[in-house]
């Protein structure tokens, strides 16, 4: 009983700061995984696009232009997954797991915009090779018709 009342009062004498850090972080508790992931993409994504962008010298574009998408992204990141918890949790609960859904997609695409990268500058086809092992895999799956 001491040490929720020990809690209890830090909570309420501890700066406005600290309030906002404990409430976000047990917000973001549940998602932290794929939070993480999707900014831990985005972050070496663009350390790629800045990566190619200094060895290119690319003298058409300032560096601006490269670092204004991920900072965008970033932002517009945090917001959809703010807001998709924020749906999971008070609406539809435990019903269906729209988060994991909502954000599997833009982790996808971060991947795929890593892909591209590595395409476009190793010449190694990625995604056909994955996808031409999927097919065989898929292929092989299924079964066989008796004729």
């Amino acid at each position: 009983m001491e040490l929720a009342k020990e809690l209890f009062n830090n909570f309420f004498t501890s700066s406005l700061v600290t309030k906002l850090l404990i409430f976000l972080s047990a917000f973001f508790a549940p998602i932290w995984e794929l939070y993480i992931l999707l900014l831990f993409l985005t972050s070496i994504d663009y350390c790629m696009d800045l990566f190619v962008w200094f060895f290119n010298r690319c003298k058409t574009c300032k560096h601006w232009q490269i670092t204004q998408p991920f900072i965008i992204k970033l932002i517009l990141y945090s917001v959809l997954v703010i807001v998709v918890q924020a749906v999971q949790n008070h609406l539809i609960k435990n019903d269906f797991q729209i988060f994991r859904l909502i954000i599997a997609i833009p982790i996808i695409s971060e991947t795929m915009g890593i892909i591209a990268t590595v395409e476009r500058y190793t010449g190694v086809k990625i995604l056909d090779k994955a996808r031409g092992y999927l097919d065989n895999w898929l292929s092989s799956k299924q079964p066989k018709k008796d004729e």
